[in-house]
Order: structure tokens, then C-alpha cells, then sequence
């Protein structure tokens, strides 16, 4: 079974040391502004690492066909060979975090790091986990549950009396 990225919101601390691994991975840098991986920061407390889903978007984008689904990893994976740098790719990422690397302008993208991506591995709360496909579905659907519960003015759906604001 295929395995993905997944954070636990409780968890992040937004201590930056995913997006660290991640630029140390695939550059031997620490540069958060040359990672896969960025952490938004809303108030104290309120951290959360942001990374690629994997959806495919960036692919139909892309006028070299630098980016292709690798269907062993099932992740999108960079050609940088063939990358220009162009940059029609981050606009077409609806995560907002695929982005053109200012050193060697080519894109920067998650791969997962071939399978074992150093941003899971190396967070120190363990908020960042690379797991089972099956197990990342019940944590998205608990992360929605909450965003609706808390945020309800966020919903799609119609406006619902509460009974903290009745």
C-alpha cells in the first residue's frame, strides 16, 4: 500500500527543523526558502507544517514534462534534467508550495525523499509522520472535522445556529 506524508496539528511546535531536513536532504543546505516543506506560523501554538499532496496538478502544467507520477512511490517526482525553471508549475499547486529553488532555478518538489523523506524522520515531536494511505484518510478526516467545528464560518455549508452563539 502506498504510504503518505501526514501531520498531526497538536503536534507541531513549528520548530522549522522539517523544512531544514528537507533542504539538507536534497541540497546539503539549511535553507528553509530551499525547502519542499514550509511551516505557517498563525499565533503561538498554532503551527503547522505545510507540504505537497501529491494530487498530479503540477503535471499537466509542466511544458517540459519534468514532472511525472513515479507509480512505485506513487508521488510526483522532478526530472530536473529536463526542468527549465519556468515556473508554470507553482501556480498550479493548490497547496501553494511548490516554488522555483533561487539558487539553481529549477522547481522544488517533495518526493518523499525516494520513500523515506527526512522531514517525518527527523521531526521532533512526531507530528510529521509518513504513513499508510488508509491511516492518513481517518487523520484528514479528523483534522476536517475539527477545522468545521471550530471554524464554522469556513464551512460550504449553510449557515447553522450554534449554541455558543445563540
Amino acid at each position: 500500500m502506498p504510504k503518505v506524508l501526514a501531520i498531526d496539528t497538536d503536534l507541531c511546535v513549528g520548530c522549522e527543523r522539517c523544512a531544514l531536513m528537507c533542504s539538507f536532504a536534497k541540497y546539503k543546505v539549511y535553507n528553509p526558502k530551499r525547502s519542499a516543506i514550509a511551516t505557517v506560523k498563525f499565533e503561538p501554538g498554532a503551527d503547522a507544517a505545510v507540504f505537497c499532496i501529491q494530487c498530479g496538478t503540477c503535471i499537466n502544467a509542466c511544458p517540459t514534462e519534468a514532472l511525472k507520477r513515479d507509480t512505485k512511490l506513487m508521488a510526483v517526482v522532478l526530472d530536473e534534467e529536463k526542468c527549465n525553471g519556468c515556473g508554470q508549475c507553482v501556480p498550479a499547486c493548490p497547496v501553494g508550495i511548490l516554488r522555483v529553488d533561487p539558487i539553481i532555478n529549477k522547481a522544488i518538489k517533495c518526493d518523499h525523499c525516494l520513500g523515506d523523506p527526512a522531514c517525518a524522520k527527523y521531526c521532533p515531536q512526531g507530528a510529521l509522520k509518513f504513513i499508510d494511505v488508509d491511516e492518513a484518510m481517518s487523520i484528514r478526516r479528523i483534522l476536517t472535522a475539527k477545522g468545521l467545528t471550530q471554524a464554522p464560518s469556513v464551512s460550504t455549508s449553510p449557515p447553522r445556529k450554534l449554541w455558543y452563539k445563540l
